[in-house]
């Protein structure tokens, strides 16, 4: 049995596949504790994992309070920076190493939306995962860096736009480059040039998707593993059963627009207002940060707080989404064809790919009634997307099922050990 602490906080779509893959951990012997704020500490009990809170910062009680704050925000000017992920560096390195010293375990498995926590396991020497809950958000020599949904320049141009972009990206992050140094050099460790150079010097960088969906680095960083997906429902979602008689066969659309706040009421009520006069079925799902709200409802449109989706989607023959990477990765693995409808964080690079790969149709964030009427009508006229939804929805199957992270991780501890065995006294 090995130990591993996990270190996140609740940012809404990132917690099912990272406390899907400690909760595989603790299910195949280890001993996996998580590091994260009050509000996940019954879920991670219920699941049998260890549970330490922050106690300075990440300290909420109340999962629909927005700590992201960033509804608003411009690509490369996102409060997230300063409040979630740079911002607390210190903080969170601080209760980590409090943590760690009282419960040494042999690998540190960092969310990453807390890069910072990296110098814990190095200051200690202590294996370091880095997690991405997401697909590649890095740039790299033939991509453009995540958040802008663009697809990999192509010719001269195209990799000039990258290249500029990656500079931009890195002038952004190196903003706290200054202060993570002084933490780094209060550890007596190496200055860092670039602040990204914190996560490609990880142990490892596990990448949750599968690599089919994405646009990878190339030539693949040497610390970078794709781990297929984590398929798990939200654990805070409720039980469903189907309010449609069996002899309804209209077709049903499901309308899952993200589990955080992202003033997506006027969204969710074009989506609905889309729906009215087709002959469809339409199951709308608030999630924990619209159950509050009110909505006009036509007869053919059904709203609940919440459902899992591997109850809902074996009904369904559409998904409409903000873009949220769990719900397209659980669409496609039922081989449901999506409309995307994104509005921030890593969603406009998730509809990107959906559209690259003939899955579904990307729209703006505030579409009119009528461009979804559309684009739903398209979809299930067209049979072609569905069948490339099917086609790479056994890729992700197949990923998920792999169970890659697990192996990862007990990997990393016995490569750490045969070295300790080849370095002479």
């Amino acid at each position: 049995m090995k130990s591993y602490l996990f270190v996140t906080i609740d940012g809404g779509g990132n917690i099912p596949p990272v406390l899907g893959l400690a909760k595989r951990l603790k299910e195949k012997g280890h001993k996996v504790s998580v590091l994260t704020e009050p509000c996940l500490e019954v879920p991670i009990k219920s699941m049998g994992l260890g549970y330490f809170s922050f106690k300075n910062h990440y300290t909420r009680t109340n999962r629909k309070e927005d700590i992201c704050k960033d509804w608003n925000a411009k690509p490369f000017e996102n409060p997230v920076f300063e409040n979630i992920v740079f911002g607390p560096a210190q903080i969170a390195i601080d209760e980590t190493i409090q943590v760690l010293k009282a419960n040494p375990v042999d690998v540190l498995v960092v969310d990453c939306l807390l890069p910072p926590v990296l110098i814990v396991g190095e200051a200690l020497n202590i294996p370091r995962v880095l997690l991405f809950h997401m697909p590649e958000y890095l740039p790299g020599p033939n991509r453009p860096p995540g958040v802008l949904g663009l697809l990999p320049g192509k010719g001269l141009l195209g990799r000039v736009r990258d290249r500029l972009l990656m500079k931009v990206f890195n002038k952004i992050f190196n903003k706290y480059l200054s202060n993570i140094n002084d933490i780094r050099k209060s550890y007596r460790l190496v200055p860092l040039r670039n602040l990204i150079d914190l996560l490609h010097q990880a142990d490892r960088r596990f990448i949750q998707t599968s690599k089919t969906f994405d646009f990878p680095i190339e030539p693949a960083p040497d610390n970078v593993r794709y781990v297929g997906p984590i398929l798990d429902d939200p654990d805070w979602v409720g039980k469903w059963k189907n309010p449609w008689p069996s002899h309804d066969i209209r077709p049903l659309v499901v309308v899952s627009l993200s589990t955080t706040f992202q003033n997506q009421s006027k969204v969710i009520q074009a989506c609905i207002d889309a729906l009215s006069g087709l002959e469809v079925k339409g199951l709308v799902t608030l999630g924990m940060a619209m159950e509050d709200q009110s909505f006009i409802l036509p007869e053919n449109v059904k709203i609940i707080q919440s459902a899992p989706h591997s109850m809902v989607f074996p009904h369904a023959d559409l998904v409409i989404t903000h873009g949220g990477h769990g719900t397209i990765m659980r669409a496609l693995s039922h081989g449901l064809p999506l409309i995307c409808l994104p509005m921030g964080r890593d969603q406009n690079d998730n509809a990107t790919k959906v559209a690259y790969h003939g899955c579904g149709i990307n729209l703006s964030k505030k579409p009119s009634p009528k461009k979804i009427k559309r684009a739903v009508q398209e979809i299930l006229g067209n049979p072609i997307f569905t069948a490339k939804a099917q086609k790479l929805g056994k890729v992700i199957l197949e990923d998920f099922q792999s169970e890659r992270g697990v192996a990862e991780l007990e990997n990393l501890v016995l490569d750490r050990e045969k070295q300790r065995q080849s370095t002479p006294a």
